[in-house]
């Protein structure tokens, strides 16, 4: 069993890192507007975005084996179990990893190492993928 690390890129988690913007836009002019002084309420909206970052910078962890994807789910102790067979419409370029499985779509950002172990149980599988570079413009 191989493991690597991802980053998901799902619209909700999108929606997730623009509403962290809000929460610290809220806070600084919170903080302006109380001519540059330090309150409780202030500190608690720090508190919140600073767990809030954490949870969305972490790095969520994957593992192979065999003809099996396991991806680690957020806020529970658990793996989902993807097989490899039943994966479609899948794309791995230098940032991301994409794939539909059971009619849900995942998107992913993977980097280096994470990026190469993808690439190689796909192969391994013989999972047809569509793999992009990405464009340069001169």
């Amino acid at each position: 069993m191989q493991s690597g690390y991802i980053q998901p890129l799902t619209p909700l988690y999108k929606i997730a890192w623009i509403w962290w913007l809000i929460l610290v836009a809220f806070q600084r002019t919170i903080y302006y507007e109380n001519a540059l002084q330090w309150n409780t309420f202030l500190s608690v909206l720090f508190v919140i975005s600073i767990i809030t970052l954490f949870f969305l910078i972490r790095q969520r962890r994957f593992f192979t084996s065999e003809n099996h994807l396991f991806l680690s789910k957020d806020f529970r102790f658990g793996l989902s179990k993807i097989d490899l067979r039943y994966m479609t419409s899948v794309k791995l370029n230098k940032f991301s990893f994409e794939f539909i499985f059971a009619g849900k779509q995942y998107h992913y950002m993977v980097f280096g190492k994470s990026n190469q172990l993808l690439k190689e149980i796909l192969e391994e599988n013989h999972v047809e993928y569509n793999h992009t570079k990405s464009k340069k413009t001169s």
